[in-house]
This record gives structure tokens, sequence and C-alpha cells, in this order.
């Protein structure tokens, strides 16, 4: 049974005349169209227009598209691509995946097209209402990972030679801003808190059910919690440290980064040592394996800070907390970011922290105003002079010494 818009292709066809090859008119109201046949099938396009100058135009235009698609692709659906999008991201970090797959369904559910409409029928405005659905009510970040993802799956489409251009216009479904992000981190003197408060909890032992609190990882809790905040390691980095991975010779730390496997070093900090020099005298002698008998604390910093009255430091805020520190005493971002792994020299760690950086900075501010205050008052002092010998003013005449005698 052949459809309405097939019926009304041949119904048109019949009143097309040849303007030129593959360039077409209307004999009732003289609008240009393109006919090409490509591998059997027979395409038509219209061009809106009665101008042959911009027919002429937009006709070259048309029929470079056709040369980017292939036409065994022609007739895939929403559905097929999705299927094909997510088989070429089967590599990705299972963390990636994870949050991948629900705007899948988000996208299945929620876009106001079916799910066997033909990709090429897809337009902008499509693409912008789903984004609009999906982001309503959601934070700006959460929005934009929604508008990445629609503009990552057309731009697939394209590279797969479904469509020719993405139908994703950036000018019409443009970016929400970022809400403003505070993240506290703890105080040094918090810090040190949090840590005996791990290490001696004020707590009150109830015997109950399961025996009530069990202290036995108390200590290795803390010893974890002060590696983070001093070393300013993430919380995967640390688990996978082993003691092999320590070079007391050479006083440096082996690292790999957990998402990109990349390997990297940091120094051993001086306020470092005596944790792992206590750390190593428990392990024993020849200690070989994990530095660490546990793989998260953030149980132990949920209590801790609940006990002493402070807001719930993570353990991300930990390591913010070392990166702010080594920020705020000097150390070039660059180096910074080289020893966090990361090989932007710094602009990641800018992005991210700013927020930390900006925040409980008015001790750090009056620094550094005192710095250029200081670094003022030296500039504006008078440069003492320094005597010339006579001949050196007279040899430099042509450069500002003495000026020559005139001659008269």
């Amino acid at each position: 049974m052949k459809t309405k818009t097939e019926g009304k292709n041949r119904g048109t066809f019949a009143l097309l005349e040849t303007v030129a090859p593959n360039l077409f008119r209307h004999r009732e109201n003289q609008s240009y169209w393109g006919v090409r046949k490509i591998a059997g099938k027979r395409f038509i396009h219209a061009f809106e227009t009665a101008d042959r100058k911009t027919a002429d135009g937009k006709l070259a235009e048309w029929l470079g598209d056709l040369q980017k698609v292939d036409p065994g692709n022609r007739d895939l659906t929403l559905h097929m691509l999705l299927v094909k999008y997510t088989s070429a991201r089967s590599d990705i970090a299972h963390s990636t995946k994870v949050g991948e797959s629900g705007r899948i369904a988000r996208f299945r559910e929620l876009f106001p097209r079916p799910m066997d409409t033909l990709v090429a029928r897809v337009l902008n405005s499509d693409i912008a209402t789903w984004v609009g659905l999906v982001g309503k009510g959601k934070r700006p970040s959460t929005r934009n990972q929604f508008r990445a993802f629609a503009r990552a799956l057309f731009d697939f489409a394209v590279s797969d030679t479904v469509i020719a251009k993405n139908p994703f216009d950036p000018k019409i479904i443009r970016k929400a801003k970022k809400e403003p992000i505070i993240r506290l981190i703890p105080s040094p003197d918090e810090f040190e808190k949090i840590i005996a408060e791990i290490r001696q909890p004020n707590w009150k032992v109830e015997n109950g059910k399961h025996g009530g609190q069990r202290p036995m990882y108390q200590h290795d809790s803390a010893d974890f919690a002060e590696y983070l905040g001093g070393a300013g390691i993430g919380q995967a980095e640390a688990v996978g440290l082993d003691w092999e991975d320590i070079d007391d010779e050479r006083d440096v730390i082996h690292y790999r980064r957990k998402k990109t496997q990349r390997a990297f070093n940091t120094p051993i900090f001086p306020w470092l040592k005596p944790l792992l020099n206590k750390l190593r005298a428990d392990a024993g002698p020849n200690a070989r394996g994990p530095v660490f008998k546990v793989k998260n604390v953030k149980n132990a910093l949920r209590g801790a800070t609940q006990r002493l009255g402070l807001p719930h430091f993570t353990q991300r805020n930990l390591r913010a907390m070392r990166i702010k520190r080594l920020w705020e005493q000097g150390v070039d971002v660059k180096v910074i970011a080289q020893w966090q792994g990361h090989s932007d020299g710094g602009k990641l760690i800018m992005t991210t922290y700013t927020e930390v950086f900006g925040s409980n900075t008015e001790s750090y501010e009056r620094a550094q105003l005192a710095k250029a205050a200081a670094a003022e008052a030296a500039m504006s002092r008078p440069k003492p002079l320094t005597k010339r010998p006579l001949d050196s003013w007279i040899n430099s005449s042509s450069r500002g010494g003495f000026p020559r005698p005139r001659r008269e």
C-alpha cells in the first residue's frame, strides 16, 4: 500500500520539467526542484525558490550532501542509530557507560518523534524540544549533559555517513549557564580535628544486635583519611598504592590514574613522611602489597563531622584542601596539575577548583594584598645614584650622555 507521501511525490514528479541536469521546474508554481537517482533509487528535493540563480546554488549544495551519505544508510531509523552508537561506545569507562545508558533511555522515552523515524527526517526543533523536556527542573550541568549527548549522537550519524549534516544547531540549543557551586573544604585545624576524631572517636559504645561499634578499623581509617588530605590524591589512586610504588631513595611516589591509567609521580612531601614512617613500621620489614587496609572512609568522615558539628566533608574535599593549600603556598598550578596526573598544564585545576580557590580565602587575599603593597613600596623607593667615570659619559654622548659642543 502506497503512503500519502509517496503518492504526493509521484504526483509532483509528473509536474516537473527538466531545466538542466538534476534541476527541474514545477509546471504550475515555477518553483525549482532537485532530482537525482542513486543506486536505483530516485531522490527529490524542493529548493523552495523560483529564482534560477538561487536554485543553482542550492542544487550544488544538495548534490554535495548526497555524495556524503551512504545509500545503504538512508533508511536508518533512530532506534537503529542508538543501537549502532551504543555498540561503538562499548569500551568507555563503566561510570560513563552508566550515565550514557540513562540518557539513551530518556531519549527513547521523551524524544518527540517515534524511534522508527528516519534519522534524515530529524530537525533541530525536535532535538531542542527533547533537551527542554529532559532538562526541565534539572541542574544546568545535567541539562548540558543531555545537550552534549544529543550533539554527539548526531555527530556520530554524520561520521557514519547516515546524514550529511548534523541537525543540532548550537546557536539555537545553547548551553545552560552553570550555577555557582560552593564546595566547603576543611581548614587545616578542622582537618586535624577530624583525623583525631576518627582515630579516637568520642562515642558511647552500645552493645546491641551487632555487638556495637567496632574500633578495629578506626586507626586504618584515620591513616587513610590523613593520607588523602596530606598527599592531595584521589581515593582510587590511594587504594591502588603499593609499597613498591614508594621510592624512598629518590623521594618519589608513583601513582596511576584510575580513570585514564596514566602513570604520574609526586615527591614525598615532608609532612607525609611521619605518616609513611609509621605505616612502614606497622607493616614490618620488607613490606609488600597495598599500603592501606581500607578502600574508603566516607562513613568514618560522616560520623566524625557529625560528632564535631562540622559540615559533611567528603574524601574529595580532603583532596581539594591539599590542592588549595599548595596553591596558596605559591606552588605553580602547572606543577600542581602534574602532581594530580593531569596533562593539561593546569587548565582542569583552575576550572574545576575555581570555587575552591575562591572560598574561605579572606586571609589569603589579605596576604596577597600585603605582598602587592610591599612590592609597590619597593618599586616606589628612589634608586641610589651610581657614579660613572667622566670618560664613559663622553663616550656615550650619542646615547644620552653629555652633549657634544656645537661647532661655530
